[in-house]
């Protein structure tokens, strides 16, 4: 326990005289007795006007305001979530443009379907006009005389694999 410890002024007697034989062992001088200064005039006024400036100051002293703290703190999140805006401007941007250029391409697709229908539409009206006119031919011509129609078929290729064994022999063989 320390010396300047304010709860050794409430120990117990036999712990001071225990501390002061050990002392004496020790060969330790006694701690110096403090002995309370008398208050005078001069130290009472001293105490006062110490108490008036520290209050003096203490009215007078700058504070920071609190919401200089609050702007500081957020200038961080501020930075992020403007360039977290400036991200999504792009991409959207990004997004605009692509879409413009699907909607394009869309609208390129369905020109070339109307005209691709629009040929086709003129390549069976241009068989059926052949078509109607081989009749006609065919019924200004007499019968005996009309030939017979011959459709060329091509057969189907028959494939082997040349790389087969066979397992058993043909019946009859």
């Amino acid at each position: 326990m320390s010396w300047s410890d304010p709860a050794r002024r409430f120990e117990p007697a036999e712990d001071v005289q225990l501390r002061a034989e050990l002392r004496e062992l020790l060969g330790l001088q006694p701690p110096p007795q403090r002995s309370p200064a008398p208050v005078t005039q001069e130290l009472a006024s001293l105490a006062e006007d110490l108490r008036k400036e520290a209050l003096r100051r203490r009215r007078t002293e700058r504070r920071r305001p609190s919401w200089g703290l609050i702007a500081a703190a957020a200038l961080p999140l501020l930075a992020v979530l403007a360039g977290l805006g400036t991200w999504g401007v792009q991409q959207k941007q990004r997004a605009d443009g692509l879409a413009a250029h699907a909607q394009r391409q869309e609208a390129e697709l369905n020109r070339l379907a109307a005209a691709n229908a629009a040929e086709l539409a003129r390549e069976r009206k241009a068989k059926e006009e052949a078509q109607q006119q081989l009749q006609l031919v065919a019924q200004a011509l007499p019968k005996k005389s009309l030939p017979y129609l011959v459709i060329p078929v091509e057969k189907p290729l028959r494939i082997q694999g040349e790389d087969y064994q066979r397992v058993k022999e043909k019946p009859g063989q």
